[in-house]
C-alpha cells in the first residue's frame, strides 16, 4: 500500500520574497534599484558638496532629521494598509488550516520590514554623506531601531483615538536634537527612552491578526482601489473620502459643503503637522536646498487631502447639478476653505520655525499660495482620457506624452512657481 504524503500548505495570495528571484520584471526591478540606491554611497564627496555645501555636516540637524523620518515612516505605517484578506480566499480560509490572523501578521512583517529599510537606507546616506564618525553611527543606528520597535508593537493593534500623539511626540523629538544641537550621546539616551515608551503602547486595542471580516473586506477594497489608481495613472482615485461629522446639509452651499468636506477630513491633521515639522528641520540640515522647495512640496502634500472633496465633485455630474452651482461658484468657495487651511498650515509652519529658532524667506511663504492654486488646478482635472496617449521617441523608450500632461495637471503649476520664487526671490 502506498501512502502519499500530504502537500505542505503556503499561505495564499503569497510569493515567496515577493517574486523577487523569479527572473522576471520584479528581479529586473529589484536588481536594478539595488544597484542605482547602492552606487550613491560611491560619490558620497559630491553630494555633500551639494547637499551640506561643507566639508561636514550639522549632525545635530542630521540627527534630528532623520528622526522626523522615522516619524514618518512610523506615522504611514498606522495606516494599517496590510490588513486585507482577498474575499475568495477569505471565505475558503474558515475551512483550511491556515489561520487569517497568520496571513494578516505576515503582511504586517513585510510592511513594518519595508519602512525599517527605508529608514535605514536614508540614515545610511545621510550618514555618509555628512562624513559621520562612530558616534554619530550609534546614535543613528539607535534612533532608527528604537523607532522600528514602538512602531512595530503600535502598528500590531487596531487603531486607537491618540494613535496620531506617537508620531507628533517623535517629531517634537527631531525638532528638539536638531534645535538644540544635542549630541550623539543625548540622542541615545532619547533612542533609550522612545524603546521604553514601547511598552506602554503595546498594550490597549485588539492585535490586528484577530481583525474581522468588515475590517479585511475594507482594506481589501483599498488596495484594490490603489491598484487601479496606479494601473490607469489616475491618482485622483486615491483622494480620501470625507468622514461623518454629524453636519446637516439640508440647505447644501458650495461654502457649506466645502467647509463640511474640509471637517470630514480632519483626520488628516496629524500629518499636515508631521510634514510642518520636517520642513523645518530639513530646512536646518540642508541648507543647500531651496526654502521655496521645501515649503511649497511640504504645502501641497500636507493640504491636498484637504482638496478632496472639490476632487469629488468636479469627477461627479449628478452632483453638481444637484447642487445647482457654477463651476466657478464650487473653486471659489474650496479655494476659500483650502486657503485658510493654508494659512492654518503656515501659522504652525511659523511656529514651529520660531521654536527651532530659524526664519524663512519671503519666498517659503509665497510658496504656500502657490500650493493652494497648484492642488485647486490637481483636484479639477478632467476624467484621463486614453483615446490619444501621444506617444513620443525618448532615450528611455516610447513616453505616452498626452498622458503624462494630463497626469501632472497641477504639480506642473508647482515646480513653474517653485522654480521662479527660488530664481527671483
Amino acid at each position: 500500500m502506498v501512502t502519499i504524503a500530504p502537500r505542505r500548505m503556503r499561505i495564499p495570495g503569497r510569493k515567496r520574497f515577493g517574486g523577487i528571484f523569479s527572473g522576471d520584471t520584479a528581479s529586473f526591478v529589484f536588481l536594478f534599484g539595488f544597484g542605482f540606491l547602492f552606487t550613491a554611497f560611491f560619490h558620497v564627496d559630491a553630494w555633500r558638496q551639494a547637499v551640506y555645501g561643507s566639508s561636514h555636516a550639522d549632525f545635530p540637524a542630521v540627527l534630528g532629521l532623520l528622526t522626523l523620518f522615522c516619524a514618518v515612516g512610523w506615522r504611514g505605517l498606522l495606516r494599517r494598509g496590510f490588513v486585507w484578506v482577498e474575499p475568495a480566499e477569505l471565505t475558503w480560509l474558515d475551512f483550511a488550516p491556515v489561520d487569517r490572523g497568520r496571513v494578516v501578521t505576515l503582511r504586517l512583517l513585510g510592511a513594518w520590514t519595508g519602512v525599517v529599510a527605508v529608514t535605514g537606507y536614508l540614515a545610511a546616506l545621510m550618514l555618509a554623506v555628512g562624513g559621520a564618525g562612530l558616534d554619530q553611527w550609534r546614535a543613528g543606528i539607535a534612533v532608527v531601531a528604537a523607532t522600528a520597535v514602538v512602531a512595530f508593537v503600535s502598528a500590531r493593534r487596531t487603531s486607537l483615538r491618540f494613535d496620531v500623539v506617537g508620531p507628533l511626540a517623535l517629531a517634537v523629538v527631531g525638532l528638539a536634537i536638531a534645535a538644540f544641537g544635542l549630541g550623539p550621546v543625548s540622542v541615545q539616551f532619547v533612542a533609550a527612552g522612545v524603546l521604553v515608551a514601547a511598552l506602554p503602547l503595546a498594550f490597549g486595542g485588539e492585535p490586528v491578526p484577530r481583525a474581522g471580516r468588515s475590517t479585511l473586506l475594507a482594506g481589501w477594497d483599498g488596495r484594490v482601489l490603489r491598484s487601479v489608481a496606479v494601473t490607469f495613472l489616475d491618482p485622483m482615485m486615491l483622494l480620501p473620502p470625507s468622514a461623518p461629522i454629524g453636519v446637516s446639509l439640508r440647505t447644501p452651499t458650495p461654502l457649506r459643503l466645502a467647509v463640511a468636506g474640509t471637517l470630514g477630513r480632519s483626520r488628516y491633521a496629524g500629518a499636515a503637522v508631521l510634514v510642518g515639522f520636517a520642513v523645518v528641520v530639513a530646512h536646518i540640515a540642508l541648507p543647500t536646498l531651496p526654502v521655496a522647495v521645501l515649503a511649497g512640496l511640504g504645502a501641497y502634500v500636507a493640504l491636498t487631502p484637504y482638496g478632496a472633496g472639490l476632487g469629488e465633485l468636479w469627477r461627479n455630474p449628478g452632483r453638481r447639478r444637484w447642487l445647482g452651482s457654477s463651476n466657478r461658484e464650487l473653486v471659489l468657495a474650496h479655494g476659500v476653505v483650502l486657503a485658510v487651511a493654508g494659512l492654518l498650515w503656515a501659522g504652525v509652519l511659523a511656529v514651529v520655525a520660531f521654536a527651532a529658532g530659524t526664519s524663512f524667506a519671503l519666498s517659503a511663504w509665497l510658496a504656500v499660495p502657490l500650493a493652494v492654486l497648484s492642488i485647486l488646478r490637481t483636484v479639477t482635472r478632467t476624467a484621463v482620457d486614453y483615446a490619444n496617449p501621444g506617444f513620443v521617441d525618448t532615450p528611455m523608450g516610447p513616453m505616452p506624452a498626452n498622458l503624462t500632461r494630463q497626469l501632472f495637471r497641477g504639480p506642473d503649476l508647482l515646480v513653474a512657481g517653485i522654480v521662479v520664487l527660488s530664481a527671483a526671490i
